[in-house]
């Protein structure tokens, strides 16, 4: 193993600096985050930002999920009387903006869940554990249906013996994202079968929608619909599927299905002890089953896909793990596990990526970001640094007509948001044209409070990979707001080429090594923070250039599991998983 000399680990970085690369951890992914089958980004946020309840009834959770304001509501303990069929209790979640959060580890609600035309919603931390399947049409343990249902993010929960389902996204609901859950049976039944997408091959309200991103969790011993699927573009990304004999015994055994008009991308999954994983019969001359670098380990039945499915529109192979890293990652980490509500909370710091609303006269300032505006090529301005608040040496205050330029390099061409720190007292709205190559956008920056009142807005760009110059520019020789500092991260990475004829086979399909990726940050300062898959900061340090081949120096003595490294640096925000034996 490389070791590093100790003059590169000698500035060690407070938690309010470093914790920020934690937020990508602690937010939804996937289609919950797109409004429609689009690239135009949703911030989910359930309740947001207001004072949690604690709710210790089931009739005062049920209040809160039906009204119609905001609310993050956590769970205190067993609540429900339990369900058979259709009667009992169900927690009906009908008002929208809502978070839901079992208040410990394992918290259990007695009563499934329905959410009908409700939007921004997140429930986390929770475990349902149904009667047992049967083949009557009962209630699921989770139903997501009719239009107005979107932008629904399940998150850490676990779903058990489902009478006619365990998670069925139904009817017209849209943008769906499930992360580190489980899906499973205890019981043995014929009608094990989990989760389905599109209730009918005759469903016109669900044309165009039902679009859900599966990722991070866990099926075990079901029959089938892991998931089954109409309509939608369907993501099934570094899942484990595991069998059990004892339990499916004697029924058919159907993996991931793509049924009437639905597309699905099946990647980087584990597929253990699992009969049919990828199976077609339902595909009705229009399902698409793209399977792409997945492991199949001791399968029988078709491991094969049919075609060639979609680009998902929002970014995640910057954390998408290798195929050989998601059994152990998903184990350690799938279900209801979460200490406590506010665990992402303690580790990142509020409103990373949105304005702040400040009754002072000034925010708590964010951490350092990658590309500071003084150090740009300035014509027709200056760098002051009278306003505090700011980070780095300064800020840009333009001059009526004037620009400034600031090289910033990525490695893949796409679309990247830019975060853009600013402050404007002006007391009226004051437009820059942002632009890079051929791509520009022009974006009002609203009035804040005063010029040492900090926020943030965000502005899409595409960038080519390589370096760009990113110029910000007055309008009509007007005036501008002062920029301070902006960071870019990648929503869509450019359009990729067909992979159609690649071997579906087991394999580890990692693009850029480690070794690789740090010697072509060589002569750089760059800050490495280490985080759990939950978001809790672990290590973070500071350390100034070298050329590092690999990065047992950042994990020694850590416990076994899976970790999110971060790397940073001008013209560099690299992340990736690591495994630790």
């Amino acid at each position: 193993m490389f070791e590093v000399p100790n003059r590169f680990l000698a500035v060690l970085c407070g938690l309010a600096v470093c914790a920020s690369a934690a937020v990508d951890q602690c937010k939804p992914i996937g289609w919950a985050t797109r409004s429609g089958r689009t690239s135009t980004a949703f911030e989910v946020t359930g309740g947001g930002n207001v004072a949690p309840i604690t709710v210790k009834t089931f009739d005062d959770l049920q209040k809160y999920a039906k009204d119609s304001s905001p609310r993050v509501i956590y769970i205190d303990g067993t609540l429900g009387s339990g369900w058979n069929g259709r009667t009992g209790d169900r927690l009906n979640i009908t008002g929208s903006n809502k978070t839901i959060i079992g208040l410990k580890p394992g918290t259990v609600l007695k009563a499934p869940i329905h959410i009908s035309k409700a939007s921004n919603i997140i429930v986390r931390n929770i475990v349902i554990q149904g009667p047992g399947s049967n083949a009557d049409q009962a209630w699921d343990n989770l139903t997501i249906e009719n239009n107005g249902s979107k932008n629904i993010w399940i998150d850490h929960c676990e779903f058990w013996d489902g009478q006619d389902g365990n998670a069925d996204v139904v009817k017209g609901a849209d943008n769906v994202t499930f992360t580190w859950c489980i899906f499973g049976y205890k019981k043995k039944s014929s009608h094990n079968l989990s989760n389905l997408i599109g209730s009918s091959d005759d469903e016109p309200e669900s044309e165009g929608k039902l679009n859900v991103t599966y990722m991070f969790n866990w099926w075990q011993a079901a029959n089938q619909r892991k998931p089954r699927c109409r309509y939608g573009n369907v993501h099934v990304v570094n899942n484990l599927l595991t069998g059990n004999a004892s339990i499916t015994n004697g029924t058919d055994v159907l993996g991931v299905s793509a049924g009437h008009m639905c597309r699905v991308r099946t990647e980087r999954n584990v597929f253990i002890n699992e009969a049919n994983p990828i199976y077609t019969g339902n595909a009705n001359g229009t399902g698409v089953n793209e399977v792409i670098d997945n492991i199949f380990t001791n399968c029988s039945g078709n491991t094969k896909g049919t075609g060639t499915s979609f680009t998902p529109p929002y970014e995640y192979e910057s954390f998408m793990l290798k195929a050989s890293e998601v059994e152990a990652a998903v184990k350690a980490n799938a279900g209801a596990t979460l200490k406590s509500p506010t665990e992402c909370d303690e580790s990142t710091p509020a409103s990373s990526s949105s304005v702040t609303s400040a009754s002072s006269s000034s925010v708590e300032r964010m951490a350092e970001k990658a590309y500071q505006a003084e150090k740009g090529s300035i014509n027709g301005g200056v760098v002051e640094s009278s306003n505090v608040g700011f980070n780095g040496e300064g800020y840009v205050n333009f001059d009526k007509g004037g620009d400034f330029t600031i090289p910033v390099k990525v490695d893949v061409a796409g679309q990247y948001k830019l975060d853009i720190d600013f402050s404007n007292g002006s007391g009226e709205e004051r437009t820059l044209a942002i632009s890079a190559g051929e791509s520009k956008a022009e974006f009002g920056f609203k009035a804040t409070i005063s010029w040492t009142t900090w926020v943030t807005e965000s502005v899409n760009l595409d960038l080519v990979a390589g370096e760009n110059s990113v110029k910000f520019a007055t309008l009509d020789g007007k005036d501008g707001p002062n920029i301070d500092q902006f960071d870019v991260m990648l929503v869509k990475a450019a359009a990729r080429p067909d992979t159609t004829a690649k071997d579906t086979t087991a394999k580890d399909s990692s693009k850029t090594s480690i070794a690789k990726t740090l010697s072509m940050m060589a002569t750089k300062t760059y800050r490495v923070s280490l985080f759990d898959t939950k978001g809790a900061l672990v290590r973070c340090l500071k350390v100034e250039s070298a050329k590092i081949g690999d990065v047992a120096w950042l994990t020694r003595g850590l416990p076994a599991g899976i970790y999110v490294m971060r790397m940073t640096a001008p013209g560099v925000d690299y992340r990736r998983f690591i495994a630790v034996k």
